[in-house]
C-alpha cells in the first residue's frame, strides 16, 4: 500500500488531515505517479479515466501550494461541465480547509452574486468552466496574475463541447512562471493542440497498461442486441459529436439502410459502395475529405484507397470475423502521428468472436455504455449553454438591452404552456444546427498558436481592454514548464 506520505514527500499536516476527512485510505495509481513529479516542477500530461483518482493527483499539490494569507487566486482548474465542477470543488474544499484555502466554483446558468462575493472574498483555488470564467475576467472581477498552477481535466471533454475559442482567450490573461497539469480520457489531436499551446515541453505520465496506457488509436465497443444498432449509433453521434467518422458495414444493403436512417434524423452523411457510380463515389470522398461531410458510411471494397489524415472517428456499424480487417478499418483514424477513436457496435452473436480479434491483434478494447436519453439531453445542454455564453460576449454590452433583455417578456410567456416550451425547444435545436464554432486546430493553426504564445507581447496589448498589463511576468502567455517564482 502506497500512502499519501510516501507518494508526495514534505505533505503538510493540515492537508494530511483533508485527506483523512474524505476518507483516502491509500494513494491510487495515478496519484502515485503524478504526486512526486510535481516537485519537479515539471509540466504534466496524464491520460486517465474518470473516477481513477485524478482529483486527489492535482488537489493535494494544490493546496499544499497555496499560501492562505494572501486573498489572490492561486491555482486555476478548468473542466468542461457543472457538475464536474461543482464535485470538485467540493474535494478541494475538504482537502484545503484545515489549511484555510479558499476555493471558489464557477459556471454558467446561475446568478453571479454568490461568484462575485466569493472572488471579493479572495479566492485562492477557482474550479469552473471557461464560458463563466472568461465572463469574470472580460469585466475584470477577476485575475489571474498569481496563479501558480494550471489544471486543464477532462480536456477531451473540454475540446468536444466546443470551449476552444473561449480556452484560448483566458490563455492571454495567464502569467509565464506556472506549472501546468492536463489531464484527458482521450488524446486525440485536438488535446495534443490544446497541450502545445498551454504547456511546455510536458512529460507524459504513461500508467500501467491496465490504467490506459496513451495509444495513438483508443478502441471501445458497445455491447448490444441486432434489433438496437440503429438507434444505438445514433444516440453514440449525438454524444461524441465526432467531427468526422467513416461508418462501415459489411453489406451495401446495410449502407444503403444507415446512410437513409442517419439523414432521416437530420445527420449530415453519405454513402460509397459498389451500387454507386464511380463519380457519385469520387463526390463523397472529395466531401468528406475537404470537411464538407461529416459522416461517410462504406463497405470495405467500396473505402479501399481512402487516405484521410484528419479522419477524427471510425465506428464498425457491422464487426468483421477478419482481424486483418478490423486493423485495416481502424487504421484509417490515428494518421500521421494523430490519435484517433474506434467504436465497434457488438451483437451478442459477434462478441466471441470479437473477443478472438482481439487475441489475434492483442489490442485490448474496454466496453462502454451506451448513452441515455438523459445523458444526451445533458450533453445538449452544456453545448447549448456554451454557445450563448460565448455569443453574449461577442454582443457589446450596449446591444444586449434592445437585442436581448426586451425579448425575455416573451421568452416568459413562452414558457407558460406546452406549446410555447416545445415553439422555444425548436428554437434551441436550430440554434444547436446551425451555430457551431471551431472546436480544435488544425497541425498548422496549434503551431502558429504555440509560437505566438512563446512571442514577446505586441505594442497594442494595452490597447485590447487593458489585458496586456494583467498578463504578469512580462505578458507572454506562452507553457510555464515549472514552478518558477512558485
Amino acid at each position: 500500500m502506497t500512502t499519501f506520505s510516501d507518494a508526495f514527500p514534505d505533505l503538510p499536516d493540515d492537508i494530511a488531515a483533508g485527506i483523512e476527512d474524505l476518507g483516502w485510505k491509500e494513494a491510487m495509481p495515478v496519484q502515485t505517479r503524478v504526486l512526486p513529479l510535481f516537485h519537479e516542477g515539471k509540466d504534466l500530461i496524464v491520460q486517465a479515466r474518470t473516477g481513477s483518482g485524478k482529483t486527489g493527483a492535482f488537489g493535494v499539490p494544490i493546496t499544499s501550494l497555496v499560501d492562505p494569507d494572501l486573498p489572490e487566486t492561486q491555482a486555476l482548474v478548468m473542466l468542461p461541465t457543472r457538475e464536474l465542477a461543482i464535485q470538485v470543488a467540493q474535494e478541494i474544499m475538504v482537502l484545503g480547509k484545515h489549511r484555510g484555502v479558499n476555493c471558489l466554483p464557477v459556471y454558467g446558468g446561475v446568478g453571479y452574486t454568490e461568484q462575485l462575493e466569493g472572488i471579493e472574498k479572495g479566492a485562492h483555488v477557482v474550479v469552473g468552466t471557461p464560458g463563466r470564467i472568461l465572463d469574470h475576467l472580460g469585466s475584470k472581477r477577476m485575475h489571474f496574475d498569481h496563479v501558480k498552477m494550471l489544471i486543464l481535466d477532462e480536456a477531451d471533454e473540454l475540446l468536444s463541447l466546443g470551449f476552444w475559442p473561449d480556452m484560448r482567450e483566458i490563455h492571454s490573461y495567464l502569467p509565464d512562471e506556472r506549472q501546468s497539469f492536463l489531464f484527458s480520457a482521450t488524446m486525440p489531436e485536438k488535446v495534443r493542440s490544446l497541450s502545445r499551446v498551454f504547456l511546455n515541453e510536458p512529460e507524459f505520465v504513461t500508467l500501467s497498461e491496465d490504467q490506459l496506457a496513451p495509444q495513438e488509436i483508443d478502441h471501445f465497443y458497445y455491447l448490444i442486441s441486432a434489433s438496437e444498432k440503429e438507434q444505438t449509433l445514433v444516440k453514440i453521434l449525438e454524444f461524441e459529436d465526432p467531427e468526422s467518422a467513416i461508418i462501415f458495414c459489411n453489406t451495401k444493403s446495410d449502407v444503403r439502410f444507415v446512410t437513409s436512417y442517419l439523414q432521416r434524423f437530420g445527420f449530415d452523411a453519405d454513402q460509397i459502395s459498389g451500387d454507386l457510380t464511380q463519380q457519385a463515389r469520387e463526390k463523397a470522398m472529395k466531401k468528406i475529405k475537404a470537411g464538407k461531410l461529416k459522416f461517410l458510411v462504406a463497405t470495405d471494397v467500396a473505402a479501399r484507397g481512402i487516405d484521410i489524415s484528419d479522419l477524427a472517428y471510425v465506428i464498425n456499424y457491422d464487426t468483421s470475423d477478419s482481424p486483418e480487417v478490423y486493423v485495416h478499418r481502424t487504421g484509417r483514424t490515428g494518421r500521421a502521428g494523430k490519435a484517433g477513436v474506434a467504436i465497434s457496435l457488438v451483437s451478442g452473436l459477434d462478441i466471441g468472436n470479437f473477443k478472438f480479434m482481439q487475441t489475434v491483434t492483442k489490442i485490448k478494447i474496454p466496453e462502454k455504455k451506451a448513452p441515455t436519453e438523459k445523458d444526451i439531453v445533458g450533453r445538449l445542454g452544456d453545448r447549448l449553454r456554451i454557445k450563448i455564453e460565448h455569443d453574449l460576449r461577442e454582443m457589446p454590452e450596449r446591444e444586449r438591452g434592445w437585442r436581448v433583455d426586451r425579448l425575455l417578456p416573451i421568452v416568459e410567456e413562452f414558457g407558460k404552456t406546452p406549446e410555447g416550451q416545445r415553439d422555444m425547444a425548436l428554437l434551441c435545436a436550430a440554434y444547436l444546427r446551425d451555430h457551431k464554432p471551431a472546436t480544435s486546430l488544425t497541425e498548422e493553426e496549434a503551431a502558429e498558436a504555440a509560437a505566438e504564445a512563446a512571442a514577446p507581447p505586441r505594442l497594442d496589448d494595452e490597447d485590447r481592454g487593458g489585458r496586456g498589463a494583467r498578463r504578469g511576468g512580462g505578458g507572454r502567455s506562452g507553457g510555464g514548464g515549472g514552478r518558477r517564482g512558485g
